[in-house]
């Protein structure tokens, strides 16, 4: 394995510090704080240079709690503040990534950019759509706690044996250890810490294991195959090395026959494999239903209120044309035209154009 070495000098210079500031900017440049920052550009890029070579950039995190998408899961966020904490994390991360993503595995999704949910349906559908012959059984698994449980020792383990700049690991041991236990939700060094982690694991699956179509998305693995034996056996391996790292499956991981696409309900074996907000078939992906019925109901409300004349709320019509970009991707013809085709969509947009129009003015004024 290749070490990298000089990165010390990188992390620590004026000009990235600089560039860190800016791309930690992005989105945020309305904030009082931030302003002021953006105003005094090169005094600040000093600074947080300064603050690194010290080790001395890191603040006590705000604790949030927020409740995850659809499902409601209860997740704890650390947030650290702006300055200097979130501009060392992308200073430091602007150098490691060019690292990380020479290792990447191709279909990891999730903490890579441009390798979203997209992808990963794309990785799936590349196996029930294009190679049946290979999409007959499917083991999906998930991380416990993925996040919380990755061990310091082991991520510090893992790191020195791809950098050999003992002061570089030193900053990088430095955002590790400001939370215990694992890694801190809302770090933007997070996300590249556990996919570097579990590259192993992707390494381990597609080489020794030999699985044919392997995907993953942060922590959830799809593994599909055409012969059973070969796929439990897989499975059970990737328990084992997941165990090895200090984590642990959850206990719900299944291996299941996928579902052909079939027009009689009686001959239909197996089931979807239910991943990303998606359900695929052979030769079929369709929308999962928890988030079907979120967008059912959410049209039939609108229906009433454009069938009342009454006004409909930013938030409604962005979350509603937010959520119907599925119909794109899957195979709901049916469920567009009852529930997506007799909305008016272009009143919608008007909506959105319009408190758009608005911000604009307000931000100008």
């Amino acid at each position: 394995m290749k070490r990298f070495g000089f990165l010390y000098e990188k992390i620590v210079s004026v000009e990235n510090c600089k560039q860190a500031i800016i791309n930690a900017s992005k989105h945020k440049r309305k904030r009082k704080v931030v302003k002021e920052i953006n105003d005094n550009l090169d005094y600040y890029a000093k600074d947080l240079s300064e603050r690194l070579i010290r080790l001395d950039f890191l603040t006590p995190y705000r604790t949030r709690i927020i409740k995850d998408g659809l499902s409601g899961k209860e997740r704890e966020l650390q947030i650290p503040s702006f300055y200097p904490d979130q501009c060392a994390h992308h200073a430091i991360v602007q150098i490691l990534q060019p690292i990380f993503m020479k290792s990447s595995y191709h279909w990891s999704c999730a903490n890579i950019p441009n390798r979203g949910i997209d992808h990963a349906c794309k990785g799936v559908e590349r196996a029930t759509m294009r190679d049946i012959k290979h999409a007959k059984y499917c083991v999906k698994m998930d991380i416990s706690k993925f996040y919380p449980s990755i061990p310091h020792d082991k991520l510090k383990a893992r790191l020195r044996e791809k950098i050999k700049d003992e002061k570089a690991l030193q900053i990088i041991y430095k955002v590790i250890d400001s939370h215990s236990p694992g890694i801190p939700i809302g770090n933007y060094t997070s996300p590249w810490f556990a996919e570097f982690y579990l590259q192993p694991l992707d390494n381990y699956i597609k080489q020794e294991l030999g699985v044919k179509h392997y995907i993953r998305y942060a922590d959830d693995l799809v593994l599909i195959g055409n012969n059973k034996k070969k796929l439990r056996k897989a499975m059970y391996g990737v328990i084992d090395f997941v165990n090895g790292l200090g984590l642990t499956v959850k206990h719900d991981y299944q291996l299941y026959r996928i579902q052909r696409n079939c027009k009689d309900r009686k001959h239909r074996r197996g089931r979807k494999i239910d991943f990303v907000g998606r359900c695929f078939g052979i030769r079929v992906t369709t929308i999962r239903k928890r988030r079907a019925l979120a967008l059912m109901r959410q049209s039939r409300f609108i229906q009433k209120l454009q069938r009342q004349n009454r006004p409909v709320s930013y938030r409604i019509a962005s979350g509603f044309l937010s959520r119907s970009s599925c119909f794109k991707h899957t195979d709901s013809k049916a469920m567009k035209e009852k529930y997506y085709d007799t909305v008016n969509i272009k009143k919608l947009k008007e909506v959105i154009s319009n408190e758009s129009k608005r911000k604009c003015l307000a931000q100008c004024a």
